[in-house]
């Protein structure tokens, strides 16, 4: 642990470590009171200077009216624990009427350098709004414990604080995990199955929607991370089974649990936390003695919150002391009843609590020990509510997320502005705010209790309906939010609500359901679930609406148009083209087109065109191409015709038409309506903007720019990092990769692999993952000069092509048969030049009449080049022929030829070709 490289301080024979609150003398850890410790690290924070004891007590003695005496008293355990003055040794310093100092030699360890410190680590832990009250033993030994064991499980009854602590104790640690924390909430959970999801989508992880392990277990197992599952209990055996799992699969994992029950499995660290600290029950003290107590301090505090004009007196010291040990010390509970402080007053509130006490101290023989309180408690709290306030909470329980107050309204289906705020008054609403938005939402334990309430009054279906209704029109704003707001506003404001379309799915498709909504509440959640990635798990529940639409005989053309389209796109990224994927888009084009709707025929159009790029059929692409420009002619739709343009401009590089596609690119970029999302984007699926900039760059290449080709490939990648898996898998496999791998770039396309590997692995699109290990193979087998397998178990025409223009095995039979036929006009001259090569290297020595065949090809492959006014193949092409012809004896021809075609290149000096070239002519001089 001394070589701990979290930053510390460094003093005589001691090393504090501010994150962990640890203390070494040598390599022995000194116990150092609470008190202390802060008083210690607000003074080394100030070494050097004199600190003004008032300013110490602020700091270490908040909302606490302390004396100078308690001051004192700490003061003096930390000099001993010190050891200040012996051997003559002074750490702190007193300056009598000013404060106190440390003034001794100080060094900061493992600490970055100025001005360059380092990026905290990852994490998605919540924000905590209030502080923690109570829990610095517990908070300071689970920290220690986390040194050396790997399973920790805060353990308690609901409302006890494991979520605060869990969160606290994350935050402290958080710079020991290289690979940060992720914070796993599974409270939204109604089935144990759906555990390893909720990891998968906290981590931003893709996985297979029957069988998640096996992809978490390789994304987390080369992991540094603190895995913090929180809300365990009602899917006990499940978070067990994870944990277990975790463990032994990620041997640099460590895990943090909370539930009210232990997970019982092997390696297991349990603490149970305690109620906080009450009083003596023996002993009355006066207020600024109580204060020091956890429970009457967090009573007192969210009191003074709700009451402004509430201070804790000597009298009423026996009353709040007695409301909180009935109340068992449980902050949950003392919340809920400080809530009503400014209603009822301290006496009245414990004449209320009385009451319901003894009416509730015997909850049902098979309801745990434990749960009896706090039932008491939430049935105390929502005993006090009228009518409304009830309705309105019992509404409020179908939200599996934050809600806005609108939402709130229309599924409680009256206005509920004054009644909301009246329940987050009584803090059983919990007010967040994000996006410069306000945000309310339930406690889990809240919302259960009044869930339950909602069944048992039989009005549920009436509320879920509502519900299912409201997410209908919500998941509709933010397909069009999607069109104009920045990607990562819109996933901070938008990203918690797909919860609440997976519950409201889930209902309609239920067998108290509608399942006609279920169809249209999947269609509506397209663009939230494309953006957040989730690409195999909606493709799960596009196939479950196809088939309760099928099962419930619902006729409905243009539903089942949608359904297929997106079925189609998601089967191409998550599993590859397969005749499923293609009949699903056969299907979805044929029912466009039976309909009276040119937005409906323009997405199907734009599915085969896909369909037909990714057979790399260029030719039958043109012609649905052909059929969205009729559509165009006909309606004034500027999105439309950017997506026209677009595909166009990959038609015309398909052809070897450099300039004209470049061009079209250009137009898009340079739109005014082309710089935000076009609403074609979730038919298209990859952003446009992404994909203009990558294809534009694969022309610059081939237009003789590779320092320009490269610069813009690297800014779609990083345009493509705002978008959804997909747009990014697009950017790196189809643009960034190739014009890296053309401009002898190795390492940088050996870590845009890397990063596509990764990026298909963490969202389930085998698609790209195959792109990603067809690119690994061929680099590794140029790093090591061995034979680049080829072609895979699994590939594509339009990856036979492209592969093809980037190794010599690639450039088989079959890459010829395309190049020769016209099938792939952009990559002919390359592959005929790498035949040609190859062909050569095979030849006998002295073998006259075959080097004349390779030159002839060479030749044709040059004049194919010139046709398309591509320098990139040109320069290759006329770089491999003078190098035919001056093993012919003709090297001056062969100077003459490769002169100027290496002269007409500005730019790209230290690209492999160019390099290459110079060298070829410097022989030839």
């Amino acid at each position: 642990m001394m070589n701990s490289p979290v930053p510390a301080y460094v003093f005589g024979p001691f090393r504090l470590l501010p994150p962990e609150r640890l203390l070494f003398e040598g390599d022995r850890a000194l116990r150092l009171g609470s008190r202390a410790m802060d008083l210690l690290l607000a003074l080394l924070e100030r070494a050097g200077e004199i600190v003004d004891k008032h300013e110490l007590v602020a700091i270490v003695w908040p909302n606490a009216v302390v004396d100078d005496a308690t001051l004192r008293v700490h003061l003096a355990a930390l000099r001993k624990a010190l050891g200040d003055g012996r051997d003559g040794q002074r750490y702190i310093t007193t300056i009598p009427g000013r404060g106190y100092g440390f003034l001794a030699p100080l060094a900061h360890t493992g600490q970055p350098a100025p001005g360059a410190a380092g990026a905290e680590p990852r994490h998605n832990l919540p924000v905590m709004l209030t502080r923690m009250l109570g829990r610095a033993e517990a908070l300071q030994t689970m920290a220690n414990q986390l040194l050396q064991l790997r399973l920790l499980c805060i353990a308690g009854p609901g409302g006890i604080g494991k979520t605060t602590l869990a969160v606290v104790l994350a935050t402290r640690v958080l710079r020991r995990y290289a690979d940060g924390v992720c914070f796993v909430d599974l409270s939204p959970l109604d089935e144990g199955r759906l555990v390893p999801l909720a990891l998968a989508t906290a981590l931003g992880v893709a996985v297979p929607a029957g069988d998640a392990m096996p992809v978490l277990l390789a994304y987390l197992r080369p992991r540094h991370m603190l895995i913090v599952l929180d809300n365990c209990e009602h899917v006990i055996g499940a978070a067990a089974t994870l944990a277990d799992a975790l463990l032994k699969g990620a041997p640099l994992l460590h895990v943090l649990a909370t539930s009210r029950e232990p997970l019982r499995i092997t390696s297991e660290q349990l603490l149970r936390l305690p109620a906080l600290e009450l009083p003596p029950a023996d002993a009355v003290p006066d207020a600024a003695a109580a204060r020091h107590f956890a429970a009457v301090q967090l009573f007192c505090e969210r009191c003074a919150a709700v009451d402004d004009a509430f201070v804790l007196a000597d009298a009423d010291v026996p009353v709040v002391v007695d409301i909180c040990r009935r109340l068992d010390g449980i902050p949950l509970a003392l919340e809920l009843a400080a809530g009503r402080i400014g209603h009822f007053g301290l006496h009245e509130l414990r004449r209320q609590l009385d009451d319901r006490f003894r009416l509730l101290t015997r909850g049902a023989r098979n309801m745990p020990l434990r749960h009896q309180t706090l039932r008491a408690t939430l049935d105390w709290s929502y005993g006090l509510l009228d009518a409304q306030e009830r309705q309105v909470l019992q509404a409020l329980s179908v939200f599996r997320s934050r809600f806005r107050l609108e939402s709130a309204s229309a599924v409680a289906g009256c206005d509920v502005f004054d009644t909301v705020a009246d329940l987050a008054a009584k803090s059983l609403v919990s007010i967040e705010f994000c996006c410069q938005h306000v945000y309310y939402r339930l406690l889990d334990t809240t919302r259960a209790y009044a869930a339950a309430q909602l069944s048992a009054g039989g009005g549920a279906g009436a509320v879920l309906l509502r519900h299912a209704r409201h997410c209908l029109g919500l998941a509709g704003r933010i397909a069009a939010d999607w069109e104009s707001m920045p990607p990562a506003q819109w996933s901070a404001r938008y990203g918690r609500h797909v919860d609440d379309l997976r519950a409201a799915i889930d209902w309609a498709f239920g067998e108290e359901g509608d399942v006609a909504l279920g169809v249209a509440l999947t269609l509506a959640a397209q663009t939230l679930f494309y953006q957040l990635s989730l690409m195999d798990e909606y493709r799960v529940r596009v196939e479950r609406a196809l088939e309760r639409m099928a099962t419930h005989a619902l006729e409905d053309p243009d539903s089942e148009m949608q359904l297929h389209a997106s079925l189609a796109h998601l089967l191409l990224h998550t599993q590859g083209i397969t005749g499923t994927m293609l009949r699903s888009f056969q299907r979805s084009y044929a029912l466009a087109m039976r309909a009276d709707d040119g937005s409906r025929r323009a997405e199907a159009i734009c599915g085969m065109w896909i369909c037909s790029l990714k057979l790399a059929d260029f030719q039958r692409a043109d012609s649905y191409v052909a059929q969205l420009a009729v559509l165009c002619e006909v309606r004034d739709d500027t999105p439309m015709r950017l997506v026209l343009a677009r595909m166009r401009s990959a038609g015309e590089y398909l052809r070897g038409r450099y300039a004209e596609s470049a061009a079209l690119a250009r137009m898009v970029l340079a739109h005014p309506e082309g710089a935000g999302q076009l609403g074609f984007n979730n038919a298209l699926l990859a952003d446009h903007q992404v994909c203009l900039r990558g294809t534009l760059a694969r022309c610059l290449w081939m237009q003789g720019r590779p320092d320009d080709a490269l610069a813009l490939a690297r800014e779609a990648v990083a345009v493509g990092f705002e978008h959804n898996g997909v747009t990014l898998c697009v950017a790196l496999a189809i643009n960034a990769i190739p014009v890296a791998l053309w401009c002898g770039q190795r390492g940088l396309a050996h870590a845009w692999t890397c990063l596509l590997c990764e990026h298909a692995a963490r969202y389930g699109l085998l698609y790209w993952s195959a792109w990603g290990a067809a690119y690994q193979r061929l680099l590794d087998a140029c790093e090591a000069m061995t034979e680049f397998p080829w072609p895979p178990v699994r590939s594509w025409p339009i990856q036979i092509d492209l592969m093809a223009t980037l190794h010599d095995a690639a450039a088989d039979s079959q890459a010829l048969r395309r190049a020769r036929t016209g099938l792939a006009p952009w990559s002919a001259p390359e592959v005929l030049r790498r035949d040609a090569n190859h062909r050569w290297r095979a030849l006998a020595q002295g073998d006259a009449a075959g080097l004349q065949a390779v030159r002839l090809q060479l030749e044709e492959a040059l004049q194919l080049a010139r046709g398309q006014q591509a320098p990139g193949w040109e320069l290759r092409c006329a770089t491999s022929l003078a190098a035919v012809m001056q093993a012919q004896g003709r090297g001056a021809a062969a100077h003459a030829l490769l002169a100027p075609v290496h002269a007409g290149y500005r730019q790209g000096r230290d690209t492999t070709d160019v390099m290459a070239a110079a060298a070829l002519l410097a022989q030839l001089a």
